[in-house]
């Protein structure tokens, strides 16, 4: 930045005055923001805080009217922008958002909430300090209207004491410097002042006569230059002698370097290992319709894009395929760097390596992945294959053990009739294990072919009633066991779109786990409901049985894989892998909460009949 002596004295004593009094503005404008920044921060945390502890219950049971009314009270500040309640399983659970308070910095803080060691949900909160700010932009605005009337005081008073001490005597020292540059080093400079500018003006003359005794000293030294340039023409033919050593290694390599001129489309310089790429005389590479009549058809348009497209500055690269002289393609890799002289003028700059051999490899290595796919798709249709024989065998298995049980059974009943008398306690109790080991398999069989069944039935959706369906089952478990009190309550109109007997197949799996893990309940109670989730029902079946430990969440739907004991209750272990194949059936999900000794929710989802319509047009 160049200033002038009056700006630059002027300037320096403004900024001697006014830094002092700026730099404690500044300190204590920023300690104020700062206070107000950790306010803010502090209210942010405990808003957080609240609603941590607030939405625990609502998050857990699913139900979002429970957490609206502290939602409703927290949005109260006028500070809060936006607040999302998201459910880690469902998504967007609640949502306050008051885009027109937004008036400075947003800041943002999300916390986890989480319940028994599960996390259950996520909170982020938007605070806007608007508020703080504007305070602190008045107290900016009055503190700078002070320091410009200190700037207008001070700046008048510099000014007269510039003018008589500093800038004439300037200008006298000026006059006498240009007599320097010109030369004029006979005239002595004379000064009657004793301060700083008069010791100036004194030591100007001792200058003068300094470079009075320099050009005499200049002199001889040209002499002495003008031997020196002959040994820099020496120095100069030696570098052209290695930078012609230097081409010679560049072109000895199978690496071609070239130079281009992009306004006449034509190669200026070409290494002559191009010679032996192509198979071309050199000279024929440096014709103007070398490039469109040598590039492969399908290549030429990047010879459009490095003469035209090509920014000022940059470069690129590319791989294209050239004809050979012997019709061959050869595959080369065409970099190119964009330079601009001083006049603006473009030039090219760059190399040729031949990749024939890289490309030679990436075709065989792409015919052995084509190959690869043709042995996985055979290998798909061999597993298809394999699958199919896999359930016939499964169920062909399960005819034909239903035979020699059958047998088993029969003998048995014979002893139970005819024998009876001839055999002890001990025998009895065997003969009675026997059936009973008899009917559990038959039942674990049976099992097994519906299970086999569900994978082939064919599903058939349509209006149903969950409510109408769940009340049914209800009274079938209260007609085969009237002395059980299970208070059961089922909410109204709980529709779906579904086959109405895989629904009920999978409904009588779920109250059957209800009413039996709910037996050793003093208070026993059902509950079948539905909540509206992100506009998707999603219906649950709770019961505050023995529950379950979440860690073993993952094994429940599996087949066989029991949490409590027989002992404890009854059952083979296939009800909810049953339920949970219905439900896949129908494109939808299910999933458990629980803990032990307290309540199990079951939840499952269904498509409505516009999101099955959806699907179906999708597949169309």
């Amino acid at each position: 930045m160049n200033l002038s002596l009056r700006t630059s004295i002027i300037f320096a004593t403004l900024l001697g005055l006014l830094l002092p009094s700026g730099v404690n503005g500044y300190i204590s404008l920023t300690r104020q923001l700062d206070n107000a920044q950790r306010q803010i921060n502090n209210d942010h945390q405990r808003i957080a805080d609240i609603l941590v502890l607030g939405m625990q219950e609502p998050l857990w049971n699913l139900s979002p009217d429970a957490g609206k009314p502290l939602l409703d009270s927290v949005v109260s500040d006028e500070r809060i922008v936006r607040i999302t309640v998201n459910d880690s399983t469902l998504g967007l659970f609640l949502e306050a958002n008051k885009p027109e308070r937004r008036r400075g910095h947003l800041h943002s803080l999300t916390r986890v909430v989480s319940k028994q060691g599960s996390n259950i949900g996520t909170i982020t909160i938007e605070l806007d300090d608007g508020s703080a700010t504007t305070r602190i932009s008045s107290e900016q605005r009055l503190y700078l209207a002070a320091v410009l009337l200190q700037i207008v005081l001070s700046l008048g008073l510099i000014l007269l004491l510039l003018e008589s001490r500093i800038i004439r005597p300037l200008a006298e020292l000026s006059r006498q410097a240009i007599k320097l540059a010109r030369r004029e080093l006979d005239e002595a400079f004379t000064w009657h002042r004793s301060d700083e500018i008069g010791t100036l003006g004194q030591n100007l003359d001792t200058t003068r006569r300094s470079l009075s005794e320099l050009i005499l000293t200049l002199e001889q030294k040209n002499l002495q230059l003008e031997t020196d340039l002959l040994g820099r023409r020496q120095i100069e033919l030696a570098l052209r002698t290695s930078q012609d050593r230097y081409q010679r290694l560049v072109e000895s390599t199978r690496i071609i370097p070239w130079d281009a001129n992009p306004d006449e489309w034509r190669f200026t310089y070409v290494g002559p290992q191009a010679e032996a790429l192509l198979g071309y005389p050199l000279a024929q590479w440096y014709h103007e319709g070398f490039l469109s009549s040598y590039l492969h058809p399908d290549d030429r348009h990047h010879a459009y894009r490095l003469f035209n497209e090509t920014s000022k500055e940059g470069t690129s690269e590319f791989e294209c395929r050239f004809q050979s002289s012997e019709g061959k393609e050869i595959w080369v890799l065409l970099t190119a760097s964009n330079q601009c002289d001083a006049n603006n003028k473009r030039t090219l700059q760059g190399f040729i390596i031949d990749i024939s051999a890289r490309k030679q490899a990436e075709l065989e290595m792409e015919h052995y992945r084509n190959h690869l796919e043709e042995v996985v798709e055979a290998r798909t249709r061999a597993l298809a294959s394999a699958n199919h024989e896999l359930k016939a065998f499964s169920y062909s298995l399960s005819h034909d053990l239903r035979i020699p049980l059958r047998t088993i059974e029969g003998f048995s009943q014979v002893l139970l009739e005819d024998y009876i008398g001839s055999l002890d306690v001990n025998a009895r109790n065997y003969l009675a294990r026997i059936r009973s080991t008899i009917q559990n398999m038959a039942s674990l069989i049976d099992d097994l072919l519906n299970l086999s069944k569900l994978t082939r039935i064919e599903v058939r959706s349509q209006a149903i009633d969950i409510s109408e369906l769940s009340a049914e089952i209800i009274d079938e478990f209260r007609s085969l066991q009237p002395q059980r009190q299970v208070e059961v309550h089922i909410e109204e109109h709980l529709q779906a779109h579904a086959d109405p007997k895989l629904i009920l197949i999978a409904l009588r799996h779920l109250l059957d786990n209800a009413w039996k893990f709910t037996e050793q309940t003093e208070h026993a109670k059902i509950s079948i409901g539905a909540t509206q989730v992100n506009g998707q029902t999603v219906f649950h079946i709770q019961d505050n049985g023995c529950g379950f430990d979440m860690a073993h969440a993952d094994k429940i739907f599996s087949p066989f894989q029991r949490l409590h004991s027989q002992s404890e209750l009854t059952g083979n272990g296939i009800g909810l892998a049953i339920v949970q194949c219905i439900i896949h059936r129908h494109d939808g999900r299910i999933w458990t909460k629980s803990q032990p000794g307290s309540n199990t929710f079951f939840y499952f989802t269904l498509p409505n009949k516009a999101q099955l319509n959806n699907h179906l047009l999708n597949e169309l």
